[in-house]
C-alpha cells in the first residue's frame, strides 16, 4: 500500500501493532526475573510494577478527551 493514500486510522493500526507487541514482549521478559536464579525484595518488585503503572497511565490519559476543562474542586 502507498503510505500516501494511507488514512490516519490505517496508519495507526500499522504503527500500533508491532508497538503495543513490543511492549507486551518486554513486559514478558520482566517476568522471567522472578525465576529462581535472582534474589529480589517485594519493595524492589512493588517498586518496578508500580514504574510500569504510572508510565502506563500517563500514556492511556493521552487518549482520553478532555472535554470539559472548567475550574472545579
Amino acid at each position: 500500500m502507498d503510505n500516501n493514500n494511507e488514512s490516519k486510522a490505517e496508519r495507526f493500526v500499522r504503527l500500533a501493532e508491532p508497538r503495543v507487541n513490543r511492549a507486551c514482549k518486554a513486559i514478558s521478559m520482566i517476568g522471567h526475573l522472578a525465576a529462581s536464579s535472582y534474589e529480589y525484595t517485594e519493595k524492589q518488585v512493588e517498586a518496578m510494577f508500580g514504574a510500569m503503572q504510572e508510565e502506563l497511565n500517563a500514556q492511556k490519559a493521552k487518549f482520553t478527551k478532555v472535554t470539559d476543562r472548567k475550574f472545579r474542586f
